[in-house]
């Protein structure tokens, strides 16, 4: 019994971390906050604000949008962001 258990759990835990590990690497790529699905738990506690964009759901469109033209200027110059 254990020793069909290991192997499982090992491969249970590595899908974890992996997991984990992309997407930590997706979010140092995209530099945006995890969001969270619409009509989440949030939602349902009747907590529909979100405290991240004070309640403004273009403002992460808006940063992402700047973060891209700042990084076009810099790659038209030459530099690295």
């Amino acid at each position: 019994m254990l020793s069909q258990l290991l192997p499982m759990l090992a491969i249970t835990f590595t899908v974890f971390v992996l997991f984990f590990v992309f997407m930590g690497i997706g979010y140092m790529v995209k530099k945006t906050p995890l969001r969270g699905s619409c009509g989440g738990v949030a939602k349902l506690m009747g907590n529909e604000k979100c405290s991240y964009c004070g309640d403004d759901p273009n403002k992460c469109d808006s940063i992402i949008a700047e973060q891209q033209e700042s990084a076009l200027k810099a790659a038209q110059l030459g530099k690295s962001v």
